[in-house]
């Protein structure tokens, strides 16, 4: 598997850029300021996809910051602040952000025209599908403490046998660091559906910006979930729903909408914390 054959995903990085300034993500707005010049597609502007992408920042953020564990990975990164975020807060963490070098070296670019890029933050090129890409970085981490894996919107535009090298190569780094993985991609297939009907040309758009938006690579249900990462060797520690942080979100106000609107957009979206199973 080469970077090449991943490279239709790469417009994804850019659709959720623009939903996250309608939110209060910190740096959000600077990063958009910066892609926008490359004139951005309407087709890719799609305001209510921020309710979805708002609360699954802020749930992971939550999660990885309860998890007290001060060495992290993101796969697949994307112009994600977060890693930006954290490390201004906190200079004891280490985080590194894994993604293909066509989006690690503008995220660099990026981040450099507003702000000087902490020296614990690690954009590093590679692909998270590839053993050593992701196993270099474990330069940047203390082999003696933990770390907590983060990804969202990675394994949706993967197959079943792409989701499988991924969880294999996060099951051998925490195999021997311990820790965490914590992820959105596992939300069932149910809520695809749930997407079209409240954001009806999303997933159309999406499948004609990249050939990877396969509705047959999502889960069935969480059972499915369980059983396929159980069979890699992972044990789901909690299932969160999106609407756990409901409250904390600002770009319901921002939009205009309601409860029930925003309940409808956060519908069967959960977030899944899993840890290696205990040989």
């Amino acid at each position: 598997m080469t970077n090449k054959d991943f490279e239709s995903v790469i417009p994804t990085a850019i659709l959720t850029a623009y939903p996250r300034t309608l939110t209060d993500i910190p740096y959000a707005k600077e990063v958009f300021n910066v892609l926008n010049k490359d004139k951005i597609p309407s087709n890719l502007i799609v305001d209510k996809l921020a309710v979805e992408l708002e609360a699954r920042y802020k749930l992971i953020s939550k999660l990885l910051e309860e998890s007290n564990i001060n060495q992290i990975l993101e796969l697949a990164s994307g112009y994600s602040t977060r890693g930006l975020d954290l490390t201004v807060r906190n200079d004891q963490m280490s985080y590194v952000e894994l993604d293909l070098p066509q989006v690690g070296d503008k995220k660099i670019e990026i981040l450099k025209t507003f702000t000087t890029i902490p020296k614990n933050l690690h954009v590093i090129s590679g692909n998270a599908l590839n053993k050593e890409d992701v196993d270099k970085c474990e330069q940047y981490f203390d082999e003696e403490s933990q770390i907590a894996i983060a990804n969202e919107g990675l394994l949706r535009y993967l197959n079943f046998d792409e989701k499988k090298h991924v969880a294999t190569n996060i099951r051998n780094l925490l195999s021997k660091h311990g820790g965490l993985w914590i992820t959105c991609d596992a939300t069932p297939r149910k809520f695809i559906a749930n997407q079209d009907a409240n954001l009806p040309d999303f997933n159309k758009s999406l499948s004609k910006i990249s050939d990877r938006n396969n509705a047959s690579w999502r889960f069935s249900n969480i059972g499915h979930v369980k059983e396929f990462f159980d069979e890699i060797g992972f044990a789901i520690e909690s299932v969160h729903p999106l609407s756990e942080v409901k409250e904390e979100l600002t770009s319901p106000k921002t939009l205009d909408l309601n409860a029930r609107q925003v309940d409808d957009l956060l519908k069967d979206a959960i977030v899944v914390v899993m840890k290696v199973k205990e040989r």
